[in-house]
């Protein structure tokens, strides 16, 4: 069974809010109509470094997986958003 869209609108703007306010997720799209995945459009707060905005590809799967897939996610590119900060002089 796939998690429903408005549990993973709920879910993943609960685990976004665990980054410390870093991101915003701002949509929930479910792929070719009743796919086993999701998009999500996120947007990186304090952006320095277009995009600005992500779009995850997610499954549907079971509530678990989709938690800790998301939480990889945000951390990946909270890692590489940090990394290409500009250096204060």
């Amino acid at each position: 069974m796939t998690v429903p869209l408005d549990a993973i609108t709920r879910i993943s703007r609960a685990v976004a809010a665990e980054m410390g306010g870093a991101f915003e997720v701002v949509g929930v799209a479910s792929n070719d109509g009743g796919s086993e995945r999701v998009e999500l459009l996120v947007t990186i707060a304090g952006c320095h470094k277009e995009p600005c905005m992500l779009i995850l590809n997610l499954d549907r799967g079971s509530q678990d997986e989709l938690e800790d897939d998301l939480r990889a996610k945000l951390r990946e590119a909270l890692v590489s958003h940090a990394d290409s900060a500009p250096t204060q002089q």
